[in-house]
């Protein structure tokens, strides 16, 4: 152990996820014989295999598995003491976050605009869709769902509740009130499973739907001209308005908060978490 060289586990992270010696000299921008050497060394110095040489590539032992997320863990904490510590870094770095577009057109982005103007070093890249990005891939810092994940590892915050509320126009809500059939705007057949989805066919029937979207806007807009009753989140609505109604059974959906030990160890993310949690806070207390 007193031979370790820390620079050799690069070359070993880089060998554990590409699996092959020419695969990690490109990452690393050296060559073949460099890798080899490395990985050499750093066995000799923990004596221990780390690989199985195969027809298939390095494969991993168990003692390298474990080694790699050891050295996983270092590089992440290494990573975002070098983004802490950078003063030109500190703050220019990109955050991507996902989210359904609901949440990004009527929570996220204009509430983000003040810590915009405390930081306008700051970038962000905001992903609106449905599909759920793994975190743990990194291929989103930040991601907000209405679900917790099944697997997966990742740090998960709850940020409230969303409500939701019948919407529709003045002759669609007095049809409503009255108990008269009323038409349903709604989700497509593929989110038929969705509570707010549920809630519409039990309480109105599948006939009484009359358009479908996947989108919260077009519903949204789809009521207001005249389609008929849509469930929307109380968010989206304007409360100055009287075309919508609580239905006589609360819909509500929770929001959380997904992302990653690296990204919370980064000062620039950290702070977009931070505001995060305080715009839902905010938001959903109205």
């Amino acid at each position: 152990m007193n031979n370790l060289n820390w620079d050799d586990l690069k070359f070993f992270l880089a060998l554990h996820e590409t699996n092959t010696v020419s695969k990690a000299a490109e990452r690393l921008n050296v060559n073949y014989a460099t890798v080899s050497r490395r990985i050499d060394r750093l066995e000799d110095a923990l004596k221990l295999k780390l690989f199985d040489r195969t027809q298939d590539g390095f494969l991993s032992t168990i003692e390298g598995h474990v080694l790699y997320e050891k050295a996983l863990e270092m590089r992440e904490k290494v990573d975002a003491l070098g983004a802490d510590l950078s003063p030109e870094t500190l703050f220019n770095q990109n955050t991507k976050i996902s989210m359904v577009p609901f949440l990004a057109e009527h929570v996220v982005i204009e509430n983000l605009a003040p810590l915009h103007h405390r930081f306008p070093e700051l970038r962000f890249e905001i992903e609106t869709s449905t599909r759920n990005v793994n975190i743990s891939k990194l291929e989103a810092d930040i991601a907000l769902r209405l679900e917790l994940p099944e697997k997966g590892e990742s740090i998960c915050k709850k940020l409230g509740d969303i409500t939701y509320v019948l919407y529709g126009n003045d002759y669609w809500i007095d049809r409503l009130e009255k108990n008269e059939n009323v038409n349903v705007i709604t989700y497509s057949t593929a989110f038929s499973h969705l509570p707010e989805c549920q809630y519409l066919i039990e309480r109105f029937g599948i006939k009484s739907i009359k358009l479908q979207t996947d989108s919260i806007s077009a519903q949204k807009k789809a009521s207001e001209a005249g389609f008929g009753v849509a469930l929307i989140p109380k968010i989206a609505v304007d409360p100055n308005l009287n075309v919508y109604r609580e239905p006589a059974k609360k819909i509500s959906r929770e929001v959380w908060m997904l992302t990653s030990k690296k990204t919370a160890h980064s000062t620039a993310k950290k702070l977009v978490m931070d505001e995060l949690i305080k715009i839902f806070q905010h938001t959903l207390s109205l």
